[in-house]
């Protein structure tokens, strides 16, 4: 029997920065933050392997993050028929896809962690790509509930968004050693069969205190726009999902370049024209923090 986890909705948040624009002076350029847990796997494939960014992934065939799956039975590795050059190699050429639950455990650290998931809803094999239908679950947290990756991708249908990547963050207690990532396929009909398929799993350790409030902050918190009164926190105990991150009137930002958590953001012009609205900033001039800790975001973001 299955233990009954406790489920708790995401909390949808869009993080803001504000730069005061005369705290500006030179100074070194931002120190990377080093991640504790920076694990990158590669679904369906074994041996490592480098993406287009130049960062190595891990393939999860005979490694120590390969998946358990219930009643012993093994999930399937699949290798996507579509060699579209547009589409990283890694880590969306090969998936892991399995008709029953599988969970990933993986050995982690107590603390915050961005959980990144990719997907691409193609055919694999003789792999129907459209009868995806799963829950996620990591720890105790549900991220998705009877999610179709293939649904979501072709609702955009642009070049832009043939693959989905999907960023969370959760807290690893501390007498917790692991994290189990749970892919549970929706309940099948008598005329469809579902499955669950992962292609790419990120965990990534983030300072502490990054996005949760801190405990002293706990009925300080952010005042809400128009509202008196009521404030906003984040506890340790929300989940987060990253809906959007932009970099407004500059270019889009790798997570290559980010510093030390690869995380990415997006050029505001794939959502949205701002035309002449934008004034750029001459790039010469670094930044002196005093405020905020410089790993909040890179440089050429302000």
């Amino acid at each position: 029997m299955r233990n009954v986890l406790s489920v708790l909705p995401p909390t949808f948040c869009v993080f803001f920065l504000v730069f005061n624009l005369c705290h500006i002076s030179i100074a070194n350029p931002t120190p990377r933050y080093i991640a504790v847990d920076n694990i990158a796997i590669d679904c369906g494939t074994s041996g490592n392997s480098t993406n287009m960014d130049g960062r190595m992934w891990i393939g999860d065939v005979g490694s120590k993050f390969s998946p358990v799956e219930e009643n012993g039975k093994n999930s399937t590795n699949y290798k996507s028929k579509s060699n579209d050059p547009a589409v990283d190699s890694v880590p969306y050429m090969t998936a892991r896809q399995s008709y029953l639950q599988f969970t990933y455990v993986l050995p982690v650290t107590p603390g915050p962690k961005f959980v990144r998931l990719y997907f691409y809803p193609r055919d694999y094999s003789s792999l129907d790509g459209h009868n995806d239908c799963f829950t996620i679950k990591a720890g105790s947290y549900t991220l998705f509930a009877d999610f179709r990756a293939s649904d979501t991708v072709n609702a955009f249908d642009t070049i832009q968004h043939k693959t989905l990547s999907k960023e969370f963050c959760v807290m690893v207690l501390e007498n917790e050693k692991q994290l189990n990532l749970t892919f549970i396929p929706c309940p099948s009909t008598a005329k469809e069969q579902f499955y669950a398929f992962i292609n790419g799993i990120e965990i990534v350790s983030m300072p502490y205190y990054l996005y949760y409030s801190r405990q002293e902050e706990y009925g300080i918190g952010i005042p809400y726009i128009g509202q008196t009164g009521e404030r906003a926190y984040i506890s340790t105990d929300m989940p987060l999902e990253t809906v959007y991150r932009l970099n407004v009137g500059g270019n889009s930002i790798p997570p290559s370049s980010d510093t030390g958590m690869f995380r990415e953001w997006s050029n505001i012009d794939v959502y949205y024209r701002l035309g002449e609205a934008v004034i750029s900033r001459e790039p010469f001039l670094k930044l002196n923090y005093s405020a905020i800790p410089n790993y909040t975001a890179p440089d050429d973001l302000y």
